[in-house]
This record gives structure tokens, sequence and C-alpha cells, in this order.
């Protein structure tokens, strides 16, 4: 399959229908899962995998993000947080979590 098909078809799996295309950063990981043989099912997982992290990993301060606050997020999604603001919550404290994000953490965790 070339890497027009591989687009199309996948673009089609997830939208349900013929379209412009992906992100920039989408369009590139699609091109690589092509490039190195991913089925549709492994390249939607790993999306599904990236952005459960960066949906995070983007609240936290500092353009750097080690390996030990991942193994944190991914500790508190399997111990049952689902959305990132109940990652944010109950994997990483006030001070790592970006000044730009607190209120709405504050007004969710009061709910």
């Amino acid at each position: 399959m070339t890497l027009s098909d591989y687009y199309a078809q996948f673009y089609q799996r997830m939208t349900g229908h013929a379209g412009p295309g992906f992100t920039m950063q989408v369009a590139a990981e699609v091109a690589a899962a092509h490039e190195i043989g991913l089925s549709f099912e492994q390249l939607q997982a790993f999306l599904a995998r990236r952005t459960q992290i960066t949906s995070v990993a983007c609240a936290l301060r500092g353009p750097i993000l080690p390996v030990e606050s991942i193994e944190r997020l991914l500790a508190a999604r399997k111990a049952g947080a689902v959305s990132p603001k109940e990652v944010l919550l109950t994997a990483f404290s006030q001070e790592e979590i970006h000044e730009k994000f607190e209120n709405e953490l504050q007004r969710w965790a009061s709910r």
C-alpha cells in the first residue's frame, strides 16, 4: 500500500469520511507508522496512548518531561483516573502544574 493510500484509509477510518488530512504532528506519525509497517489498529492504539500522555503533560511546568512524571501519569491511569484533570490532581502536586491551569483544576476538584 502506498503512503497516500495508507493516509487516506486511516483518515477515513478515524473520521468516517474523506478529508483534507491530519495536523502536522499526526500526519508525521501516520507517515512514520506507514514506513515501519504498523497496522491501522496499532497506529490507532499508539495515537490514543500518546494523546493520553500529552493531554496531561501539556499542563505541567517546564519543557522537559522526565520519565518519572510519565510513570506517575500512567500509574494514576491504572489506578482509575480517567480525565486529564483527574490524572493531574492524583499524580502531581500543585507546584508541578502550570499556573494557567490552577484555577480550572481547583474549581474541578471542589465539585
